[in-house]
């Protein structure tokens, strides 16, 4: 048998919308009183003394921060606000999209030789996330073939960019059944109640799935968008729920992760979910988790979106590409 020279790995979990706020009773963090979530002032550690670092959303551009410009920030260590002069809402737009292509988190692990995924599964429309029915042209203008569904062709998220631009094959409802891949809602509750016959699992059984994900590969991000969505539209009921259940799947999965070998990095994009005072987004910093293996360094380097994939990379550059790894690939 071959000899596996890996010694590191990494799961990246992106929560979009999520501030660190006050402890008041509008902070469904603080009333949810959530260890692993420990997201207002006067809390920031975990249960072990793994501290909570407030990083800047802002990138010095005056405004509100949004989710296309920060997570195209996030995804390439560019300062997206800054080359455009303010913050974008939504979706990465064609100058976005080009930068997207040209340096990416998962293009550059790959270059590298690391085996990264984008570990969201795509439902029903896996097939259409992939040739012949989307191209990203170096331009950054897509092309769709005819059956590519019209509902999607303006909300092509920056994960979904980074995915496609890196050459990923989009994981679909099999890889749920088969433990290989998570929806976006955890849970699956959505999917069952669309009628999709896939099992319903707990926050417990998604962080085994993420857990058992980071053994086939070196790294892997989960994107999370919910906290956003329920922070602009949930009840407060409901936004203390979904904290809740976040909380569960990081705890275990923080049980299972072996801090000398794994790295667990979790951050946002913008504030939302952490005021519900308002609907909209804040301006509040964003918090930054690493927690295992070299999660000081991480912690360091870190003081913005922007430092995010650079820090990685870095953390990368440290260990030698499992070349030798009998590890799956995709």
């Amino acid at each position: 048998m071959k000899q596996d020279l890996h010694t590191k790995r990494m799961i990246f979990i992106f929560l979009d919308g999520v501030g660190i706020g006050k402890e008041t009773d509008a902070n469904p963090f603080f009333v949810a009183k959530t260890p692993y979530l420990p997201f207002y002032e006067g809390a920031l550690l975990l249960p072990d003394n793994t501290p909570v670092v407030k990083i800047d959303p802002l990138l010095g551009v005056p405004g509100i921060p949004q989710s296309a410009s920060g997570q195209t920030s996030l995804y390439t260590g560019e300062n997206i606000p800054l080359l455009l002069g303010q913050h974008k809402d939504s979706y990465p737009n064609k100058s976005m999209r080009q930068i997207i292509i040209e340096k990416n988190l998962l293009s550059g692990l790959k270059a590298k030789n690391f085996n990264a995924v984008f570990i969201n599964a795509y439902p029903v429309y896996s097939h259409f996330f992939k040739p012949p029915h989307i191209h990203i042209a170096p331009t950054g203008e897509f092309h769709f073939s005819e059956e590519f569904p019209p509902l999607f062709r303006r909300r092509i998220s920056a994960t979904t960019c980074m995915m496609i631009a890196a050459g990923q094959q989009p994981f679909d409802e099999n890889d749920i059944r088969t433990e290989k891949a998570i929806f976006q809602e955890f849970t699956n509750k959505m999917l069952i109640e669309k009628g999709l016959p896939v099992p319903e699992f707990s926050p417990e059984k998604a962080a085994d799935i993420l857990f058992e994900a980071s053994r086939r590969h070196d790294f892997i991000l989960f994107e999370y968008f919910r906290t956003d969505m329920t922070g602009h539209r949930g009840s407060f009921a409901e936004q203390v729920q979904l904290v809740q259940e976040l909380n569960r799947l990081l705890a275990r999965l923080l049980s299972r992760l072996n801090p000398h070998t794994d790295t667990l990095l979790l951050t946002s994009d913008h504030g939302n979910l952490e005021d519900a005072s308002t609907r909209g987004h804040t301006q509040n910093s964003v918090p930054l988790i690493t927690w295992g293996q070299n999660s000081s360094g991480l912690r360091k380097q870190i003081r913005n979106l922007s430092d995010v994939t650079p820090a990685i990379l870095d953390h990368f550059d440290q260990e030698i590409p499992p070349t030798l790894s009998t590890k799956e690939n995709l």
